[in-house]
């Protein structure tokens, strides 16, 4: 997926959406209507790998970021909106985009076999009133409709190269003329050739008002897909809502011919409601998969250690971080946990044991002389501890008290137990405010900060993910959740 479609998507989401500088009170008859029964659907073109479509209405929405945010913040989105705007080739001149925009947005990506790049398709509603010149601001006007209109801005960029106004005032702008022609055609023919979407909008998502579709994971920024496999006919979902100062953002795999829908996700995202006791980190899953988690917070030792550590497990393991503090819990399998004695970045570690409570609590330190340039001096090595009892083996970084030891055993059975005889995946995250700008999953939300120069800065607060398969079925229950500040 192209990286800069994606950012203009969500750019152009804060510009129609809540990034006007007055608030319109114009609402148009469909104000009520669900997505799958708004008229923009019929302009869409078979075989998108993405498409964006929203009814959200700009007044309800830039009510509410007119609440949250200082007019600094607002002159930030408007100086971007400009700027995407002529990006593709637009220039509203004098008018404003509320006084325009009517209440209904797609913007869909295709093929192009010519070029690298992929073809953009923006089809949006104005109001009666409005037509093609007040949003190119022609030196020479445009009265007729049904005429597909060339965009050319001599020494100015414009990804889009055409648009065309249809007589119920709807604008189809595109890279590719042809793209235009599809529409019209599958207008014409609607309802006989539905977008390859429509179907998921009816079935899943009517009451929502902003959803992104595609259709390969790998392509997907919101999901961290590794490890899991996707079966051609699914569809990866994404809603998108302001609530606040927050962009909640949830992404499913949704397949409608195996019965995997929304729904299928309530249990399943219901039963991970775990309190963490503040923990910042709690991931159940892999060792290999959870220690990038922690790079940005640990030193070059533990990083090692943890990565030896990987070599030894096979299990699904909990960790748990707070501040620079981590634990790492697995069950005890009396072979499996034998590991410890091997492992070489505790070679020369000393080992004080001592047991309470059925666990034996052991510490592993070193303080060492070294000779460093003809000078002697005391080296003292980051303290390992471990926990271990009959049914679990906890290594940590720090001493954990006496109280939290029966709490982290019950969330690791809590967790333990929901995993199915038959998953072979099984995992959840859930991260908590970390620097998201520094952390290689959320890579996406430092390119956004990059591209726009931090004009707008986007943060994360919070970050889920739920992913599960099991044997025989091809297709996995994967969900995530983003809350991503702004302006924080």
């Amino acid at each position: 997926m192209n990286f800069k479609v994606i950012a203009i998507i969500i750019l152009l989401s804060l510009c129609f959406f809540f990034g006007f500088k007055t608030i319109s009170s114009y609402r148009n008859e469909t104000s009520n209507q669900n997505l799958g029964e708004l008229k923009i659907l019929k302009y869409l073109p078979r075989d998108n790998k993405l498409l964006f479509i929203s009814n959200s209405q700009s007044s309800d929405i830039g009510n509410s970021f007119e609440r949250n945010f200082n007019s600094k913040n607002i002159d930030g989105i408007i100086l971007i909106k400009n700027s995407i705007l002529s990006y593709l080739g637009i220039d509203i001149g004098e008018n404003k985009l509320e006084d325009l925009y009517n209440n209904e947005l797609t913007i869909s990506t295709y093929n192009n076999n010519k070029r690298e790049k992929d073809d953009i398709l923006i089809v949006l509603k104005i109001k009666p009133e409005k037509n093609i010149n007040d949003l190119l601001s022609l030196s020479n006007p445009i009265d007729q409709n049904d005429e597909i209109i060339k965009i050319y801005r001599e020494n100015k960029l414009n990804y889009l190269n055409y648009i065309y106004k249809t007589n119920d005032d709807y604008i189809i702008a595109s890279s590719n003329k042809k793209l235009i022609l599809d529409s019209i055609e599958a207008s014409n023919n609607w309802p006989e050739t539905k977008n390859n979407f429509s179907a998921e909008i009816l079935r899943n998502f009517k009451n929502e008002n902003n959803i992104l579709f595609t259709t390969k994971l790998k392509n997907n920024l919101f999901l961290n897909n590794e490890n899991n496999i996707q079966a051609n006919e699914d569809i990866i979902a994404t809603t998108l809502a302001l609530k606040n100062k927050r962009i909640i953002i949830k992404t499913y795999v949704i397949n409608n011919k195996k019965n995997l829908d929304i729904f299928s996700y309530k249990n399943l995202i219901n039963q991970n409601e775990i309190n963490y006791d503040n923990y910042k980190i709690s991931i159940y899953s892999d060792l290999n998969s959870s220690i990038k988690y922690l790079s940005p917070l640990i030193n070059n030792f533990e990083k090692r250690l943890l990565e030896e550590l990987n070599q030894y497990l096979t299990q699904n393991i909990l960790l748990l971080n707070s501040n620079q503090d981590w634990i790492v819990v697995l069950e005890n399998n009396h072979q499996e946990s034998s590991f410890i004695n091997d492992i070489k970045q505790l070679k020369d570690f000393n080992k004080y044991s001592l047991e309470k409570n059925d666990y034996i609590y052991s510490v592993y330190t070193k303080d060492i002389l070294e000779e460093e340039e003809e000078i002697i001096k005391q080296s003292t090595y980051k303290d390992l501890f471990t926990i271990e009892s009959d049914k679990l083996f906890m290594i940590s970084n720090n001493l954990i008290k006496d109280g939290k030891t029966n709490s982290i055993s019950e969330k690791f059975f809590e967790l333990n137990n929901k995993k199915g005889a038959n998953d072979f995946i099984y995992k959840t995250f859930d991260i908590k405010g970390l620097d998201s700008t520094e952390t290689q999953y959320l890579s996406f939300l430092k390119n956004l900060n990059f591209m726009f120069n931090n004009i707008i800065n986007f943060s994360t607060s919070e970050f889920k993910e739920i992913s599960k398969q099991s044997i025989p079925e091809r297709n996995p229950l994967i969900y995530s959740e983003h809350k991503i500040e702004i302006f924080q």
